[in-house]
């Protein structure tokens, strides 16, 4: 049984409790694009530009990460490939010319973002068709290993002190479907991670759908979509779940953990959490034009699908979404799990609130985020405090599927990406609005974005972001707001659980509130963030304690930590298991 929450009044009151919100908006976000500044030079490729072939409009996400565990956050980007029409399409050439990208704090440059290019060095170089990265310590030796879900063959990177190799088949993580997406969760408590693949749907190069041919709409040539739009074309791909057997070797057990659907459907983001505080990682899933998952964990990580039974696999008018990115928080303060869900052009996207029993309703429309996003795509998403005020602002990177959309009645290809502002209306009610106009001109300048990784490299306590776009380089925004609220990031090391600590529920008490966040790396959609749990605290000076409740079942107390400072909190050795 998980320790009480913070809050279990009714949401309208939990909600009445949370001063900061919309009092503290004197502060607003400010973000300084400052990529062309930092040696990060690689350009994101996704295909050819024409985009005929549904691979070539999905794009890759970024990681944060301490490769060299050496304290400092560098930063992962993914990247994609170049392709070849060969005879106008009835067969696709795929060129191999991106390539991953390690960039690593350098401390000899006086810059607040100083990197260098480490990908060679470090052997972190992936050739292949990168969409998602999944950060994990695989083994518990204290190094972030990394998972890259492919269109190609996945591959898992292992790190040893800081230099990597391909040691994809020496741990049985082969998966030669189309992996959109990948996360690590420890599902059965036993002290290791294991590991979900979104794949997205059957596509081979050799055999592009209708023999090459491109779906016509309006009399303009595009790319045929998922399986929903086209009956029998890019039909979905089977999910896969690998259980760790330890020390980092892994077994195919999608059948035996209940998570073998009768009929596979078009996965992209894919996320663990605790939606029911009940100790175990349940699964969500967002799928394309098909309802949503939600493997609930029945314990020792056996799945039962209830994404139906408890609101989370339609919209708010019961209807399935061509859903792509997840971002999941306790945006209400009420002490569970709540979910963002970004969805496809003319389609509004959701805002699963959670009733503490894991049982969500869409109630984007109440709280202003369904109607800003009905013309735009969304993709990757992330509820970020990016003043630290104690509320979750949210951030979404879009962009269209079609370089042809606004031929055949649909918005733009390049779009500008939103950041949706928390503040409270005249009744004292909690809402969101679009405030992108607000923040610096290239973020909202119009774009391909596809993902998007938080992160606090200069450990200012302002958390920075990383957009990533196709066909350019990725963006990143240095958090420069001033005068934000205070703050305190938690950096977990498990002994007796995960290393990483994944799954550890984590609560920041203050004289007047409570702060709750689930440990992770992954969410959104393709990327993983930094893997210190950062707490905007808005006004609250003091923290009295922080209570971490372990996967292996602890509780811990930290005492009266000091605000505005980073904290590790190392699990106790003797933990019952």
């Amino acid at each position: 049984m998980r320790f009480p929450p913070p809050a279990t009044i009714p949401v309208a009151l939990a909600m009445a409790a949370l001063g900061s919100c919309g009092r503290e908006r004197a502060r607003s976000i400010q973000l300084e694009e400052v990529g062309l500044s930092t040696n990060i030079d690689v350009r994101v490729k996704s295909g050819d530009p024409r985009r005929w072939y549904i691979p070539e409009s999905n794009g890759s996400g970024a990681a944060w990460l301490d490769y060299d565990s050496d304290g400092d956050m560098d930063l992962l980007i993914g990247n994609g490939a170049s392709v070849n029409y060969v005879e106008d399409g009835k067969r696709l050439e795929i060129v191999k010319d991106g390539g991953t990208r390690l960039y690593a704090k350098d401390w000899k440059e006086d810059h607040p973002f100083p990197f260098f290019d480490a990908t060679e060095a470090s052997g972190l170089s992936c050739k292949e068709w990168v969409n998602g990265i999944a950060t994990g310590d695989i083994e518990g030796d204290g190094d972030t290993d990394v998972y890259f879900a492919n269109f190609g063959i996945d591959a898992l990177y292992r790190n040893d002190g800081g230099k990597f190799r391909d040691a994809t088949e020496e741990c049985g993580l082969r998966n030669e479907k189309w992996g959109a997406s990948a996360a690590f969760a420890d599902v059965d408590n036993d002290g290791d991670l294991d590991l979900y693949v979104a794949n997205y749907c059957e596509f081979d190069p050799e055999n592009p759908p209708a023999g090459g041919k491109r779906n016509v709409i309006q009399g303009v040539e595009v790319a045929w979509g998922p399986e929903k739009e086209n009956p029998g074309i890019n039909l979905g791909a089977p999910d896969v779940f690998f259980r760790n057997q330890g020390k980092g070797i892994f077994k195919n057990e999608t059948v035996e953990a209940g998570l073998a659907l009768r009929k596979p459907l078009c996965s992209y983001a894919v996320v663990f959490s605790d939606i029911d505080l009940d100790g175990w990682q349940d699964i969500l899933v967002a799928n394309d034009g098909q309802p949503s998952n939600l493997f609930h964990n029945k314990g020792l990580g056996r799945f039962v699908e209830e994404g139906e039974a408890r609101g989370f696999a339609y919209n708010s008018k019961g209807q399935a979404t061509a859903a792509m990115g997840l971002t999941v928080e306790d945006f209400d303060g009420d002490g569970d799990m709540d979910v963002f869900r970004t969805n496809f052009d003319l389609e509004a996207n959701s805002l699963l609130v959670n009733d503490g029993k894991g049982n969500f309703t869409d109630r984007a429309e109440e709280f202003g985020l369904a109607a800003p996003s009905l013309d735009r795509l969304g993709w990757a998403c992330a509820f970020w405090d990016g003043d630290n005020d104690g509320d979750y602002d949210i951030l979404v990177a879009n962009g269209h599927v079609y370089p042809q959309a606004e031929k055949i009645g649909m918005h733009a290809w390049l779009q500008r990406s939103q950041l949706f502002e928390c503040y409270r209306d005249e009744a004292g009610m909690l809402k969101y609005r679009d405030r992108s106009s607000r923040i610096t001109d290239p973020f909202s300048l119009p774009a391909a974005a596809r993902g998007i990784a938080i992160g606090d490299p200069n450990n200012d306590g302002r958390e920075d972001v990383v957009i990533v776009d196709i066909d350019g380089p990725p963006r990143l925004f240095r958090n420069v707001t001033r005068n934000p609220g205070h703050f305190i990031t938690v950096r977990l090391i498990g002994v007796v659980s995960n290393r990483d600590g994944y799954g550890a529920r984590v609560t920041v008490f203050t004289g007047g509130r409570s702060f709750v966040r689930e440990m992770r790396t992954t969410q959104g959609l393709y990327s993983s963030h930094d893997p210190r749990l950062h707490f905007g605290l808005g006004n609250e000076r003091d923290v009295l304690k922080v209570v971490v409740e372990w996967p292996s079942g602890t509780v811990q107390i930290v005492e009266k930590p000091q605000t505005d400072t980073f904290i590790t909190i190392r699990e106790p050795s003797n933990a019952p298991r």
